[in-house]
């Protein structure tokens, strides 16, 4: 047993984290289209670290689009298009 627990240490310590590191890049004011993953109306994902956080916390996440003005956190598999949109804010991953 004492063998195992200084092994399982440094296994943990070896595997980064699968999010370590994610970038976005953030835009005000627009709105990405593509193939959505799922679209969240709670309270909880209604920010920009909230609906970033859940995109991060995907791997079939490419983008994020947060819509203020109609509460929600859009979480997008691939990104075709881009329009100016007054309240909203998306990310990509980058």
């Amino acid at each position: 047993m004492k063998k195992i627990i200084p092994l399982l240490t440094i296994v943990m310590f070896a595997i980064p984290s699968v999010n370590a590191g994610v970038n976005f890049s953030v835009k005000e004011n627009i709105s990405f289209d593509g193939k959505i993953a799922t679209v969240k109306t709670s309270k909880k994902f209604r920010n920009v670290e909230a609906c970033q956080k859940l995109c991060e916390s995907r791997n079939s996440c490419a983008a994020f689009v947060l819509n203020t003005k109609a509460g929600s956190c859009t979480i997008l598999k691939s990104v075709t298009d881009e329009d100016a949109k007054e309240g909203v804010t998306s990310g990509t991953k980058s």
